[in-house]
């Protein structure tokens, strides 16, 4: 993980994660629908860096936060993209780390304020993640 002591500021060269939780968030071939990336209730899109982590680790948030939704959810995988891919019309990475677990968090802000203007923008995303990559704990079955 990054060192929490001094995080870096996102390049745009690294490779984030936007981690699934709910079903409706992918398609049953695996990739994934604009719903994983649209900002919602939040009005940005929390992402975890790549950066300094081991595999395990990412995975280990990821558990993490589909505990943290009071109902509890699953982790059903996570969709990685470049920041590159992400710095799209408005969009914009920035590193928010949340001290003292992850300071690899980092969020996707800049969202239009239209609806349909997000829509778009989390289908962009959504194309250039492609499919799914399945959590090591669960196997995925989505609609």
């Amino acid at each position: 993980m990054i060192d929490a002591a001094n995080v870096p500021p996102v390049a745009p060269n690294e490779l984030v994660s936007r981690f699934a939780t709910q079903s409706k968030q992918f398609r049953a071939d695996s990739t994934v629908k604009q719903e994983l990336f649209l900002p919602h209730p939040h009005p940005e899109c929390s992402v975890m860096r790549h950066r300094d982590a081991q595999e395990a680790e990412i995975w280990q948030i990821g558990i993490d936060v589909a505990a943290s939704f009071p109902e509890g959810r699953t982790l059903y995988g996570r969709a990685d993209i470049t920041v590159m891919a992400c710095t799209i019309d408005s969009l914009r990475v920035v590193a928010k780390p949340i001290l003292p677990k992850n300071p690899n968090h980092a969020d996707i802000e800049g969202w239009p304020p239209s609806k349909e203007d997000k829509k778009a923008l989390a289908q962009k995303l959504a194309a250039v993640a492609g499919k799914l990559i399945q959590s090591p704990q669960s196997v995925p079955s989505a609609s």
